[in-house]
């Protein structure tokens, strides 16, 4: 008795199953789909894949350089090497690297695509405080609000690397 009403139960569900799949259109897969050349596909996926990993690693290098210049600081002042702080500029990427009295501040300028990626530690009432940022062209002025540096109007805060590869 059990065994019969199990396959009965299991027939009943593929007659279901069976009956949607017949009213669903199925579409192509994306690659084949008309008006869509495969090789402009894989190219923007490619874009996307290089920009993402440019990020990825301009965010490391920027975090690092975030850590290394509070530490510095402590110890009597913003460092204007970045080998002193154990930082290695990328090959794809320029760095400038800007140093005052109280702010430090490293740009990463791509060689290619328009994403400009920039760290800022400033001490404000003798406290360094750090950000994180990525845009285009020049930043401007930081932002201070709620005892936290802020990027400059039209930047956006790059997160920590491991937060990356998933939202961006």
């Amino acid at each position: 008795m059990a065994l019969a009403l199990r396959l009965g139960l299991s027939t009943l569900l593929a007659l279901i199953g069976v009956a949607g799949l017949v009213q669903l259109t199925l579409q192509p897969p994306l690659a084949s789909r008309p008006g869509t050349s495969a090789a402009v596909l894989l190219a923007d996926l490619e874009a996307q894949e290089a920009l993402l990993d440019q990020r990825q690693q301009a965010a490391l290098l920027l975090n690092r350089f975030v850590g290394a210049q509070i530490t510095r600081y402590f110890w009597g002042g913003f460092s204007g090497y970045l080998d002193v702080l154990g930082i290695e500029a990328p090959q794809d990427m320029k760095a400038e690297l800007k140093v005052e009295d109280q702010s430090a501040q490293l740009r990463l300028i791509p060689r290619t695509g328009k994403e400009t990626y920039v760290a800022r530690v400033e001490a404000i009432e003798s406290v360094p405080r750090g950000v994180v940022c990525r845009g285009e062209g020049t930043p401007g002025a930081f932002s201070f609000q709620s005892d936290r540096l802020g990027c400059p109007p039209g930047w956006r805060t790059l997160g920590s690397p491991k937060r990356l590869r998933p939202t961006s």
